[in-house]
């Protein structure tokens, strides 16, 4: 059965309430005592789950107004502009020093009986940014409600924290450019040898183990993947939990092609991935740290589940060829040859990538053995993820590595693809994206972040609000 895109993400029992975006809080500043042009009570209602209001205060003078800016205390993340009368003639055009020493943004909302913007802000918000004030003339509801998660964004990535295990061999190298990230979101990246959560395997007994499965299992089906292994998947989740309490840390990711396979080990966190998302961590593949900041943007504004995967364009035969033994062309007869330059495949490990049950049609994920690749080949050890996705429109998001620019990409997932005879490319999913060369052009690496929905929009919202450049293909 198809799920419909948007689902939300699915979280265990007890999950870390310190891991979700925190809601925005809103000091609404009336500009004089009078009738507010906003309905402050509806908007409230509107804005449930999103940010808190806290009472409207009505300036009653310049001293006033000016005690009222300065005094709002740290949680403080906005000030929403209310107006009495149509005309212009507010406070913070009267006197906007305040606001301009206070630094933090000011909103005018719509006009919410239209869910139009209010025309008459157009003076006061070029006015205000003139002067070097963070100002949003809200364009409807969902562009409102876009900016406040971003704003709850941005606070939830102020001293964050994400750990990283294994060598840093791939470009995605936290020790030499992680400071990137650091400097433009505030989120710190914490890299720790494979040593560190093997040595703490031993620690996990059996009875942990099956009590952790008991309540875990029933999102999963187990195919082919040895018992011991399944063991040791859910004891490799334990060992990472561990040191993300520890840590204090919002999600990890492991270099496992740069150091845990290519060592011989096995002791693969694809299942610990989704069981870590349902306690509300994120967790992104490879230890791409950029691929796990994009993850950690996408669920914080939408608070919802996506995954990271290798995109390879169908144009590449050559280049999959190589990779595959095979050029992974789609069926002719479904896609015709004439549409495949803006077809891709998304896949991982032999599979389509660390799928979350909710984002399978079924609502459950396929254990097999890890998938192996075309180089390092499928032997049967491992606990691998088999999940599908459902067919329909997806956002694609990429952080470039220098913290500025956020790629956003338009897509639609067409199937998910078995590959008979390809033990180490059992699934892909088959995306077609709605400029694929536009979007290779800006690329930054080969891991797009992946999320049910169309969400542009929203995205590039988000990236104003951080300070980075929106690049939507």
């Amino acid at each position: 059965m198809e799920r419909p895109p948007g689902v939300s993400r699915t979280l265990a029992a007890g999950a870390t309430a310190g891991l979700r975006r925190p809601p925005v809080v809103l000091q609404p500043v009336l500009a004089k005592a009078g009738r507010p042009n906003v309905d402050l009570a509806r908007l409230a209602e509107v804005l449930r789950g999103v940010a808190e209001m806290r009472p409207a205060v009505s300036i009653q003078s310049r001293t006033h107004w000016e005690r009222t800016i300065a005094g709002a205390d740290a949680r403080t993340d906005g000030f929403l502009a209310v107006s009495i009368a149509a005309y212009p003639t507010e406070i913070w055009n009267a006197d906007p020093a305040p606001l301009v020493e206070r630094g933090l943004p000011v909103l005018f909302w719509p006009i919410l009986p239209h869910d139009e913007p209010d025309l008459w802000r157009w003076s006061a918000r070029d006015f205000l940014r003139a002067l070097g004030v963070k100002v949003h003339l809200v364009r409807h509801e969902r562009h409102g409600l876009a900016l406040l998660r971003s704003l709850g964004v941005r606070r939830l990535l102020r001293g964050s924290r994400l750990v990283l295990f294994g060598e840093q061999n791939f470009p995605w190298n936290a020790t030499a450019a992680g400071h990137l990230v650091t400097r433009a979101l505030g989120t710190r990246l914490v890299v720790r040898p494979l040593e560190d959560l093997r040595a703490r395997y031993a620690g996990f007994g059996d009875d942990e183990i099956d009590r952790v499965w008991t309540e875990r299992a029933h999102r999963y089906t187990v195919g082919a993947v040895r018992p011991a292994d399944l063991r040791q998947a859910v004891r490799t989740y334990l060992a990472i939990r561990a040191v993300l309490a520890a840590e204090h840390a919002l999600g990890f990711g492991v270099n496992c092609f740069g150091d845990l396979i290519v060592g011989g080990g096995r002791d693969v966190p694809c299942l610990a991935q989704t069981l870590l998302r349902e306690d509300g961590y994120i967790a992104a593949c490879d230890g791409d740290y950029l691929a796990l900041m994009s993850m950690v943007l996408a669920t914080g504004l939408l608070d919802a589940p996506c995954l990271m995967s290798n995109l390879y364009p169908i144009a590449y035969a050559g280049a999959l060829t190589d990779h595959f033994g095979d050029p992974l062309a789609p069926d002719p007869a479904r896609h015709p040859p004439e549409t495949w330059r803006n077809l891709a495949r998304l896949g991982h490990c032999g599979f389509v990538g660390v799928v979350s049950p909710e984002m399978d049609p079924s609502g459950r994920v396929p254990l097999h053995d890890w998938g192996g690749t075309y180089e390092i080949r499928r032997d049967g050890r491992g606990c691998g993820n088999a999940g599908e996705l459902v067919p329909g429109p997806v956002t694609l998001l990429e952080l470039d590595f220098a913290a500025e620019t956020l790629l956003i990409g338009a897509a639609e997932v067409l199937e998910t693809t078995h590959h008979a005879g390809l033990p180490h490319c059992e699934k892909t999913a088959l995306l077609r994206l709605r400029d694929l060369e536009g979007f290779v052009t800006n690329i930054s690496r080969e891991h797009p972040v992946v999320v049910y929905g169309e969400h542009a929009e929203d995205f590039a919202v988000l990236a104003e609000v951080l300070g980075l450049r929106a690049v939507v293909v």
